[in-house]
């Protein structure tokens, strides 16, 4: 966990909070410094969780609740289409209401001052903040939706377009329908169930790579990056970039789609008699071995520290998760990228329109075209330079200071309990 920075007392008491991320390292990791930060601003925190991310929560000072039932933090399918977009609503619409009664029981003795929730979890989280009238503040990874900006439909436009008619899509709307009529609210707060009350939104992303970044108004807030960079081990165990001075190219196919172990020998066979030092970063469904006999330039490894790493890369070789995106501009390295999933998609879509990384297409990711594509990236000066000036957006979008700063100011917003 890194270090917290430290700011002056709250105006008034310190309060409750509660926090209900969804248990996956996209949404976890950026949203534990914005924990440490309240907690070392002197509030308490209580932060839902499953097992597997229950030290990371207890170490930022906060107190550590697991969601029952728990959460599936599972990958998601290789392969995501209009199908599987039309059953994931209905799924994540039960999972994340099943916890309501557990989460409730927790704070049976009084509620939290502001409830902050992941998007996954917007129904609950808004519910819960509607049965105890209390100010809620949405917490996004990734890109935001308004009138101008869509994320479904981008989602739509590389899975296939969802019939509405879809048996998935009907149930979803009867058992939203049915979840709201029966949540024992008044009728005005039930509508508000849907798009929030007076909510505030803390997106992850600094503003200048939101799409339509410009039409959105003060009830949203882009902060970038939270971690910090950690500073370097002084044991001598610290990442060394190669003696020989070869440019190193990072290979990382982040926590979702990290099963492909012919991906990687691809890469290294793609730079095997070029001047290049590859670091492959193999997560934990490929090990080492399987890729074989490795060439003395080329080390692989099932977890790299990116901190490390990236202000000695050149290129960075990935998916296009947002995690790795955010990390990788805010060390200024460009990118080439080979998105997998729908939302990597719409995330390299954002990369190459503000010219800051080459997309390869999965189905066209030959030896051949990912050394082009990196060898181009390398000599682009251009790119390189768009890549620095958003460098600076993303190490001055605020971070983690300017989260809690948001969210200790909705503490002090209209509930549904005073309107």
């Amino acid at each position: 966990m890194t270090e917290p920075t430290r700011q002056s007392p709250p105006p008034g008491p310190p309060r409750h909070l509660a926090f209900l991320p969804y248990p996956a390292y996209g949404h976890m990791v950026p949203a534990l410094p914005v924990v440490a930060e309240l907690v070392a601003r002197g509030h308490r925190v209580t932060c839902f969780t499953t097992e597997e991310f229950q030290d990371r929560v207890r170490a930022t000072g906060a107190e550590a609740c697991l969601y029952d039932p728990p959460l599936s933090s599972d990958p998601p399918p290789d392969v995501i289409d209009a199908d599987e977009c039309a059953r994931a609503p209905l799924k994540l619409l039960e999972a994340s209401t099943a916890v309501l009664p557990s989460v409730e029981a927790r704070f049976a003795d009084g509620p939290p001052d502001v409830v902050a929730y992941d998007t996954t979890l917007w129904l609950t989280g808004r519910l819960l903040a509607a049965r105890w009238g209390r100010p809620s503040v949405q917490l996004s990874p990734t890109f935001i939706s308004n009138e101008h900006f869509n994320l479904s439909e981008q989602h739509q436009e590389f899975a296939g377009r969802i019939d509405p008619a879809h048996p998935a899509i009907v149930a979803f709307a009867d058992r939203l329908k049915d979840i709201v009529a029966g949540s024992g609210l008044r009728e005005e707060q039930q509508a508000e169930l849907f798009h929030g009350h007076e909510e505030f939104t803390v997106a992850f992303v600094p503003k200048e790579f939101q799409f339509a970044g410009g039409t959105f108004d003060e009830h949203h807030v882009f902060v970038g990056p939270t971690t910090q960079p950690p500073a370097p081990a002084d044991d001598g165990t610290a990442w060394q970039p190669p003696a020989d001075g070869r440019p190193v190219l990072l290979v990382s196919l982040g926590t979702t789609v990290n099963n492909h172990p012919d991906f990687f020998r691809d890469c290294v066979a793609a730079f095997a008699d070029l001047p290049w030092h590859l670091v492959l970063a193999l997560g934990k469904r490929v090990s080492p071995q399987e890729l074989g006999p490795l060439p003395p330039h080329v080390e692989a490894h099932p977890w790299v520290p990116l901190a490390e790493v990236l202000p000695h890369t050149s290129v960075l070789l990935c998916q296009s998760g947002m995690g790795s995106i955010q990390e990788a501009l805010r060390a200024g390295v460009p990118m080439v990228v080979v998105p997998h999933h729908p939302e990597q998609h719409v995330n390299a879509r954002r990369l190459t329109e503000l010219g800051l990384a080459r997309a390869v297409r999965r189905e066209e990711a030959s030896v051949e075209a990912l050394r082009g594509a990196v060898l181009d990236v390398a000599d682009d000066a251009a790119l390189r330079e768009r890549v620095r000036r958003m460098r600076h957006h993303v190490r001055s979008a605020g971070g983690a200071a300017r989260a809690a700063d948001a969210i200790e100011q909705r503490l002090h917003a209209p509930s549904l309990e005073t309107t």
